[in-house]
């Protein structure tokens, strides 16, 4: 029999059969406040117990529940498919030079900058809140406001524009593309590959994460041949 027991940090002692057996840390993550995200930290991670621990967790916490795992944590992963969790998202982990490309890329199209307090540095940060509000509505929704989501952007954007509208942008802060975004897929490989040979060129590297929810991101990836970094893994308990 699984027990748990609550402590006003967010821990949660586990107990099986009276033994303790370590804790589960729950928190709310204000981006993504309807679900509550869990850090596991137990000592065994035994199948046979696993449904009934999220049982209890997800009665007491009273939402649905979300845990982030090294996709190579396979004792973890297998346990949380074993407690009902699903796999939800793929985060890739990418840093990448020019060696790692998978065929050559040139400048096709023109870039701006814009830095924080310009017009087209908010155009472009209403653009990324409606993507990525869009790209995770089925993993875990943004709860944020949009004035708290463009407090944690980069404060420099890279955008190309089309019949005068931005169609294209990514949030950069020195070599890392923190968020990109499209509006015309179509035409985003141009993009993508002026962004990246400009980055390349000034940095020598790229780093950036892309989640497998969102098209743009991967599109990014694409573009790299597996350069071998590290995948997390979303699970869901709704």
């Amino acid at each position: 029999m699984i027990t748990i027991k609550a402590h006003d940090n967010g821990r949660w002692d586990v107990y099986d059969q009276g033994e303790g057996i370590g804790y589960v840390s729950a928190r709310i993550e204000p981006f993504h406040a309807q679900t509550c995200h869990l850090e596991l930290a137990l000592a065994r991670y035994d199948p046979a117990g696993a449904r009934e621990l999220f049982g209890l967790l997800r009665t007491a916490l009273a939402r649905p529940l979300q845990v982030m795992l090294p996709s190579r944590d396979a004792e973890k992963c297998a346990f949380l498919a074993a407690g009902g969790f699903q796999r939800k998202r793929r985060c890739y982990e990418v840093e990448a030079g020019v060696q790692d490309l998978l065929a050559p890329i040139k400048p096709t199209v023109s870039l701006v900058q814009a830095a924080r307090g310009d017009p087209a540095f908010e155009n472009c940060g209403a653009l990324l809140y409606e993507s990525y509000a869009l790209t995770h509505a089925t993993v875990s929704p943004l709860t944020a406001d949009r004035t708290s989501f463009y407090r944690v952007l980069p404060d420099v954007v890279l955008f190309s524009r089309k019949d005068g509208g931005i169609v294209h942008y990514a949030f950069v802060d020195g070599n890392e593309i923190a968020y990109i975004g499209t509006v015309h897929p179509p035409g985003f490989p141009g993009f993508a590959q002026t962004l990246l040979s400009r980055m390349l060129e000034q940095y020598g590297t790229v780093r950036f994460e892309c989640d497998d929810c969102d098209p743009a991101a991967m599109a990014l990836r694409a573009f790299f041949r597996d350069p071998g970094t590290d995948t997390y893994d979303a699970y869901i308990l709704i």
